[in-house]
């Protein structure tokens, strides 16, 4: 039997590339198919380990990709248009790898992150069928709903805040025709159009979008017919004994997760300065600060009696032993706390995570608080604690369960290949 060639391109960001590796792990073992992953030199190693066939990608720029993703502060207008600027750059590198590679070992499908854009401009170029994986499904622009990336917009309660959304998704499209226009002569290689004759966004495929979430969870509506909810995926890959934390030392004390994710290195003192304002007003709580950094030797230091700070935590591992969790409102940090049932306090920072935070407080999972007002802090950690009964969250953990990715993934593999064929 043919085996399905598969091509994953996903950039080595944990947030973008461990749930689409999540997503197609199932298949691995499966003889049918044939899968590659292009990702950074700088996660190779630990999708090795899952069972990847890596194929690195930006070696040799692993310092213009740090320094593209990883900001010294929060985006602004000016900043976020500089870091767009910086990564077309890196995305054209990675685009003529792909020509390349694909001219000569030819995929049938490929499989890209949603903001890995390389993939799916090249597999355009190509006439191959591709798939979008979304792990933040609300970034996709939409007929109805609050737009993202405006301070987090939630459910509208009344005729005004309704108009004021329907201005935010024509602002959003308006800006998005900006910076593309003034792109446009470095995109002009791909013959890039912002959006198709449907009115959808071609940075995303028009074939399949799997959105790597919970429908249940969403306040967007008139998403398009080819986008399907998969589930969450998002947990970490890294093995939890490369980062042995023993909880057995702190057995009667409440324990708390506090993270910011792998990309905030400007967040992490204040993350942990509101850690020890937390410590010395709760002793009957232990706070665990990550400081989001894997893939070297774990360290372990203890600031307070009630306080420690490590450098990195796998979230599958370590979240179903903790009571609450504090954080950022990435997606899969998001995700994984629905899973386990944890109760969160989200302290929004920079990008999406005010939209997940006010998706957390309306769906009664989460409590919200601005990340450097240390009095508001308090007073939404007092209130997680005095929540005793949290029924949405049981709601939505099982929901969770409810999802079957490797199924749909795979009939829409299949639904491609056998549309390609009638072409």
């Amino acid at each position: 039997m043919k085996k399905i060639k598969i091509d994953v391109v996903a950039l080595p960001l944990s947030g973008h590339l461990y749930p689409t590796m999540n997503l197609l792990a199932p298949l691995l073992q499966n003889p049918q198919y044939e899968i590659r992953l292009f990702t950074g030199p700088q996660k190779k190693a630990v999708a090795e380990a899952v069972g990847f066939q890596v194929l690195p990608i930006l070696e040799g720029h692993v310092k213009e990709f740090e320094k593209a993703a990883n900001n010294k502060e929060q985006l602004g207008i000016f900043s976020a248009y500089r870091q767009l600027s910086a990564s077309l750059d890196l995305i054209n590198l990675v685009s003529d790898q792909l020509i390349q590679e694909w001219t000569n070992h030819r995929p049938d499908i490929v499989i890209v992150d949603f903001i890995t854009l390389s993939g799916g401009l090249v597999a355009n170029q190509l006439g191959i069928p591709w798939i979008t994986t979304m792990a933040t499904q609300f970034v996709l622009e939409t007929t109805d709903g609050p737009p993202c990336f405006i301070g987090g917009m939630g459910s509208p309660k009344n005729f005004w805040q309704a108009t004021i959304q329907f201005l935010g998704r024509k602002a959003t499209r308006i800006v998005k025709r900006i910076v593309s226009f003034s792109f446009r002569n470095r995109l002009k290689r791909y013959k890039f159009k912002l959006y198709n004759q449907l009115g959808h966004e071609t940075i995303y495929s028009r074939y399949s979008i799997l959105a790597i979430g919970m429908k249940e969870l969403e306040l967007k509506k008139g998403f398009p017919d080819h986008f399907l909810w998969v589930g969450p995926s998002g947990a970490s890959v890294e093995a939890g004994e490369d980062y042995p934390l023993d909880l057995s030392f702190f057995p009667n004390r409440k324990k708390v997760l506090v993270t910011c994710g792998t990309q905030l290195a400007w967040a992490k003192e204040n993350l942990i300065y509101q850690a020890k304002q937390l410590a010395k007003a709760h002793p009957d709580c232990h706070f665990f600060v990550t400081r989001g950094v894997g893939g070297e030797a774990f360290q372990c230091e203890n600031l307070m009696e009630n306080l420690s700070v490590v450098s990195y935590l796998p979230y599958k591992e370590y979240i179903p032993k903790m009571n609450y969790v504090i954080h950022h409102g990435g997606a899969g940090i998001f995700y994984q706390c629905i899973i386990y049932g944890k109760p969160a306090l989200i302290l929004p920072h920079d990008y999406d995570q005010f939209d997940y935070a006010v998706r957390g407080v309306e769906a009664g999972v989460a409590f919200t608080a601005k990340r450097d007002n240390s009095k508001a802090i308090g007073q939404s950690f007092e209130e997680l604690l005095a929540k005793e009964n949290w029924p949405e969250l049981e709601t939505l953990r099982q929901a969770a369960q409810s999802y079957h990715p490797t199924e749909i993934l795979e009939n829409e593999i299949h639904r491609l290949l056998a549309d390609k064929e009638k072409e």
